[in-house]
């Protein structure tokens, strides 16, 4: 017999079956079933149940013509309509169904005796079609099978249990000759996951045939036309699928990251209102107890110097935040000017000293000379090395040192300030320079801070045109911190 040849890409993925021409032409299906062998197992895709009817007319028709038996297992309204069309074609239906020419089942309650636990079990599949077919097969005639019980696992969403049935129908036509029709609505397989299952469905059968709309085509080049504009429409498909996944993908990432930013949001929110209360708190409780006059001169001095070093905390933190607000709003503004870098490095340092004498910690300073002249904004910079070196301050304990070293190329200026500190935990190193970012977010944490400083200083670096770097080896080693600024030009 002809058998229907599946080519394959050298992926070994389905390119496309092509069927004889005597199962599609004008007069098929009756010309292309008449030439079946008595093992064929064929499948057939249609558009419209009106194709499918009129196409099982065709196959059982001739089948009844030439003396084959006839079996079929769909369900009750394919039997009823197709009973109606073997009528109206000049079969008489009720003659051949008492001689057991014809014999049709339920594929719902076929398909109950032999399926367990959603999968058909090979045994009772063997044993309840097996003496269908043998009462079929009485006489010595030839076969003609209809089973819609795939179609009906597949619709329901069982496509393994379709496939595996497939193979069992094949296994079955080993010990019995039959000639085997499935058949498949084109609507099944709309989705993306359909492609693998429906290649293993088109390779388990001899013949695949597709459905009215390219087999109602007679002339060959009207065939090609249609199969070209078919790989047209498929391949736009295809860029449209691939298009939405993209699509999804991105949306996916934004609500990650739209997430993660509210996440972050939140978490600083609730860090500055306890960073503000904090001094607040301290400002409030000193200026009760001036206020009830009960201090003597020398609790009245600290008193006045706790507040102002808390009032200036606090403004330090509004001033991050305003800084942090107007660096995502693109508002800060640099007025440039020719900068003493030393000068500025120098004033930054005393500014940290009497944190870092508390702590006993050393600061050294290296420059190549006393005056090293750039351009760039005075404050802004001295922003950027107060933050570096009171976060050093910070996080290196007692007796402790941090060290800044500045070198000069001819057009840049390195500037690195290193800390003997905690150091630097490897999977936060990404992330040191993100606003709102802490390595320790939670409210127990013993270091204070907004997490904002970081952030100012890299855009307050990119804004001179240059760039900052984070290096630690790990817990407890220390950090360091590399600018590079361009020089005077």
């Amino acid at each position: 017999m002809t058998r229907a040849r599946q080519e394959r890409d050298r992926k070994g993925e389905l390119v496309h079956f092509e069927a004889d021409s005597s199962s599609l032409e004008r007069t098929a299906p009756a010309t292309g079933y008449s030439q079946m062998d008595a093992s064929d197992h064929f499948v057939q895709f249609y558009e419209t149940d009106s194709f499918l009817i009129n196409s099982l007319t065709g196959f059982f028709g001739t089948g009844f013509d030439i003396g084959d038996n006839c079996l079929v297992v769909a369900n009750q309204a394919h039997r009823e309509r197709l009973e109606d069309s073997l009528r109206a074609s000049g079969h008489d239906v009720e003659r051949i169904r008492k001689t057991e020419q014809f014999i049709a089942l339920d594929d719902g309650e076929m398909l109950s005796r032999f399926m367990v636990d959603g999968s058909p079990d090979p045994e009772l599949f063997y044993r309840a079609v097996g003496e269908v077919i043998e009462r079929a097969l009485a006489g010595g005639r030839r076969v003609r099978i209809f089973g819609e019980m795939v179609a009906r696992l597949w619709a329901e969403g069982n496509h393994s249990a379709a496939i595996h049935l497939e193979e069992l129908w094949n296994k079955l036509a080993e010990k019995y000759p039959f000639a085997l029709y499935c058949a498949y609505p084109l609507r099944a397989f709309d989705a993306d996951s359909h492609g693998e299952p429906l290649f293993h469905i088109c390779s388990g059968h001899t013949r695949v045939i597709p459905g009215e709309s390219y087999t109602a085509l007679y002339e060959a080049e009207d065939r090609l036309r249609a199969i070209v504009l078919l790989q047209q429409k498929a391949a736009r498909l295809e860029a449209e699928v691939a298009e939405r996944k993209n699509a999804l993908i991105r949306e996916q990432l934004a609500r990650t990251e739209a997430e993660k930013a509210s996440r972050l949001k939140d978490q600083f929110l609730a860090t500055v209102s306890h960073e503000l209360r904090t001094p607040l708190n301290v400002i409030i409780g000193w200026s009760s107890m001036l206020r009830e006059g009960k201090l003597d001169p020398a609790i009245q001095k600290r008193a006045i110097e706790t507040i102002e070093t808390n009032a200036r905390q606090q403004s330090r933190l509004i001033d991050d935040i305003l800084d942090a607000s107007n660096a995502m709003s693109g508002q800060i503004r640099l007025v440039i000017d020719n900068v003493d870098l030393v000068s500025v490095l120098n004033e930054a340092i005393e500014s940290v000293r009497c944190a870092a004498d508390a702590k006993a910690i050393t600061i050294e300073f290296g420059h190549p000379q006393e005056s090293l002249q750039i351009r760039g904004d005075a404050d802004r910079l001295r922003q950027v090395f107060w933050n570096l070196l009171s976060n050093a301050v910070r996080f290196t304990p007692l007796d402790g040192r941090i060290a800044i070293e500045v070198r000069s190329g001819s057009n840049y200026v390195d500037i690195d300030v290193s800390d003997t500190g905690r150091g630097i935990d490897p999977d936060f190193l990404p992330f040191m320079f993100d606003s709102f970012r802490q390595a320790d977010g939670s409210r127990t944490r013993d270091k204070g801070g907004l997490g904002l400083g970081l952030s100012i200083v890299k855009h307050l670096i990119e804004l001179h045109g240059g760039t900052v770097n984070a290096i630690s080896e790990g817990k407890d080693r220390g950090a360091t911190f590399s600018i590079r600024l361009p020089v005077k030009g």
